[in-house]
């Protein structure tokens, strides 16, 4: 589902590590993170790759990316998981569409620490160029939404890791393409987020299950291909089920949204 879209330094959103709803929570008297200088340009290659990230020497570069997509990896929910585009409330169909080109630098203080660090502050930093540049002003809610929940269909089909990482980490290993997804020691966390990419959709824990799997699954990730769907794939490849429900969902209400002049 959807297009293909790389990001810089990790392996794919679902590990990217948790952050605050927005960055109008900080202390009173702390100034919120912000670019030292930014340029953005529209992309009109029609492309449907792209990529998102800090390099070294605290640059951050996006490329064809739309509004919709870095909000939806910029602000995220609680548990730190990417927004799905049912929870971006009052978006334009225009900030869905069109796509930007965007290049910034952090200024000489953050320039000089490690990547990781500037890449921990990355969110914040887009945020403030959101709403500086393209006057994005947005508010949290939680509303009652479809949502899957993942059961167990059949017992004893996936079973539980004879892998310890700690001491043979090299095995621990994870593979993820289009329609394919192949893990060693996944625990259920991580699990649930691969489903969720891949239903675009929030799927919560209700098998029980403790500890970690082995986990290797295929499905059509395009229409027309052989392969099964998500659903089929998981009920017949590791005995669980996705099963439709509702409850409550993070949120994101997009109260005003403009298009940034071009530099």
């Amino acid at each position: 589902m959807g297009r293909a879209f790389g990001i810089l330094l990790l392996s794919g959103f679902m590990f990217v590590s948790p952050i605050a709803f927005l960055h109008g929570q900080v202390q009173p008297d702390q100034k919120p993170l912000a670019f030292e200088v930014a340029t953005i340009k529209r992309n009109v290659t029609l492309d449907e790759g792209g990529s998102i990230g800090m390099q070294p020497g605290g640059r951050f570069r996006a490329v064809n990316a739309d509004v919709r997509f870095l909000i939806s990896v910029m602000y995220r929910t609680s548990s730190g998981a990417r927004l799905f585009p049912s929870q971006i409330i009052g978006l334009p169909d225009w900030a869905a569409v069109e796509k930007y080109d965007i290049t910034a630098k952090v200024g000489d203080a953050l320039a000089g620490r490690p990547v990781q660090e500037q890449f921990r502050n990355m969110a914040p930093m887009v945020q403030s160029l959101l709403e500086d540049r393209f006057k994005l002003t947005l508010h949290h809610e939680t509303r009652e939404m479809p949502i899957y929940a993942l059961v167990v269909a059949r017992p004893n089909v996936i079973r539980q890791t004879t892998t310890d990482c700690r001491v043979t980490p090299d095995k621990c290993n994870t593979q993820s393409t289009p329609g394919h997804f192949s893990a060693v020691a996944l625990n259920m966390n991580n699990m649930l987020s691969v489903l969720s990419n891949a239903v675009e959709r929030v799927v919560v824990d209700r098998t029980g299950l403790q500890g970690s799997y082995d986990i290797d699954i295929d499905w059509a990730a395009e229409p027309g291909s052989d392969k099964p769907s998500i659903f089929t794939a998981v009920q017949e490849q590791l005995g669980l089920k996705l099963e439709s429900t509702r409850a409550p969902v993070d949120v994101f209400v997009i109260d005003h949204v403009e298009r940034p002049i071009p530099d």
